[in-house]
């Protein structure tokens, strides 16, 4: 009886000390303590109706002007002022109430513009193709960043043809290569070797092979497949993991709203790291969430069950054990990875392919650079994108998120040639490779988070939730 007694007793004191008027006096009158920053004297502020009406004016017209029989010549002049719309006028004006939509809409500008450049320009340059869509590609578009729609038959058909002459292309041009390397080797020669070779050639009863004549023939039929989901489930089977998206969204930013960027510059390397991790994870868990709020809104909407295997972001791994870079990056979200993929990696290649790699002698080197700078134009265009947000929403210097991407893709062709020759012969742990993952990552992340933190850009996604709103409601009535 009396260790109960005493229990209860320690139990009240404890009750009281956390009641104690003097402790809420520590904790701030209302959150978030430092507001995000949304205004810059630079920029016009604009109603939002109007602000986010640039987005359809001119990424709409651009996508409608795809529908229509114009010559590539005449689109490419019909799009150029569209396309300079949507990069400038994001920039010179703000939205005054919704800095999340403003940052979204950044977003959304930001992809549409590299995904017409490429469509317009780049594309017609790179492969002859025509920028012209019709109503089944437009949908198609419309949902790629978060769900693989279905082929119909005409666009099977298309992608068949497409994929059919894409493969003979590179063939030829890899005969090209060849050849051009063969006549290079042969120049290096000296006369005496090529007329031995030309006697025991005239000698030879076997036919000549032409190394840069094109392969003749049809090339091999290439049928698109797209995987099937053996278990389609009803939509509220997915309800569990966007509750816990959501209470995630609302806990995070709650905790980060009490942060100053004055208090960050005296924090110590784990407080940074752990800072870092929760900017990290605001990022992954609120585009998670609203991928899961689109499929489950479309399932309810159509009355279909939801086939995983269609949507981005459903089978999807948390990026957090990763071993290396690379698999850090193919296990985060791919929602615009498409566009920098055309923009940035195809075009890296086509260049290095028909004007640099066939004349280079050493094939190992000619090889390598093939397969590291289209990676690094991948994460160039990344880079740009997310300049472009910071630069629109705050007006800061440009510079840190290329230099993060860019950082990130040489990261990411290290750790593939590491693991390709020293992981083949040597065994590492997996948990030091996550270990040096986590470390190369945060360490890299004083790039992305700087633009974010300086103006309180966490802030915006504070002002969301619902812990927040309940904590003012408090504190405003006084209850503690």
């Amino acid at each position: 009886m009396e260790v109960i007694t005493a229990s209860t007793t320690h139990l009240l004191s404890t009750l009281n000390k956390l009641t104690d008027h003097s402790f809420f006096q520590t904790l701030p009158q209302s959150l978030p303590v430092s507001p995000c920053v949304i205004t810059s004297p630079t920029q016009v502020a604009l109603p939002d109706s109007f602000y986010f009406s640039l987005f359809f004016i001119f990424g709409g017209g651009l996508y409608i002007l795809l529908l229509f029989p114009f010559t590539l010549r005449q689109k490419q002049l019909l799009a150029a002022p569209l396309v300079a719309g949507l990069f400038a006028f994001p920039l010179m004006f703000t939205s005054t109430n919704s800095p999340v939509l403003q940052l979204a809409h950044l977003g959304a500008c930001g992809c549409v513009l590299m995904r017409q450049i490429d469509l317009y320009y780049v594309r017609p340059w790179r492969t002859g193709k025509e920028p012209t869509m019709n109503l089944e590609d437009w949908w198609t578009e419309v949902w790629q960043p978060f769900r693989k729609v279905p082929m119909s038959k005409e666009q099977l058909q298309r992608f068949e043809l497409e994929l059919q002459q894409a493969r003979l292309r590179r063939e030829i041009e890899r005969q090209e290569r060849e050849a051009l390397y063969d006549i290079n080797s042969a120049s290096s020669s000296d006369n005496k070797g090529k007329e031995t070779q030309a006697v025991v050639g005239s000698s030879d009863d076997t036919p000549k092979k032409d190394a840069a004549k094109p392969m003749k023939g049809k090339p091999v039929k290439q049928i698109y497949t797209p995987r099937v989901d053996p278990n389609p489930q009803h939509w509220s089977a997915y309800l569990p993991r966007w509750f816990f998206y959501a209470i995630l969204m609302d806990i995070i930013p709650f905790v980060m709203s009490f942060i100053t960027f004055e208090a960050i510059q005296n924090f110590n390397i784990v407080q940074n790291f752990l800072l870092r991790i929760g900017v990290a994870a605001m990022v992954i868990f609120d585009i998670s969430l609203l991928n899961y709020t689109i499929m489950i809104l479309c399932a309810a909407i159509t009355g279909d069950l939801v086939h995983d295997t269609e949507w981005t972001l459903v089978r999807h791994y948390f990026p957090g054990f990763a071993t290396s870079p690379s698999e850090f990056w193919r296990q985060w979200h791919h929602l615009f990875q498409y566009i920098w993929v055309d923009l940035g990696f195809h075009p890296v290649k086509h260049i290095l392919r028909k004007h640099i790699t066939g004349k280079i002698m050493n094939r190992q080197l000619a090889n390598g650079l093939e397969l590291a700078l289209p990676v690094m134009g991948v994460f160039l265009m990344s880079g740009l994108q997310h300049e472009y947000m910071m630069v629109g929403m705050w007006h800061v210097r440009p510079g840190h998120m290329t230099l993060f991407f860019l950082i990130q893709g040489a990261g990411t062709i290290i750790s593939k040639v590491l693991l390709n020759t020293v992981g083949q012969k040597v065994h590492v742990p997996p948990v030091i490779l996550i270990t040096l993952t986590w470390i190369f990552n945060l360490t890299t992340a004083a790039l992305f988070v700087e633009p974010v933190l300086k103006n309180h850009g966490y802030n915006m996604i504070a002002n969301q939730s619902l812990l927040l709103h309940s904590y003012n409601l408090l504190r405003s009535n006084g209850i503690f």
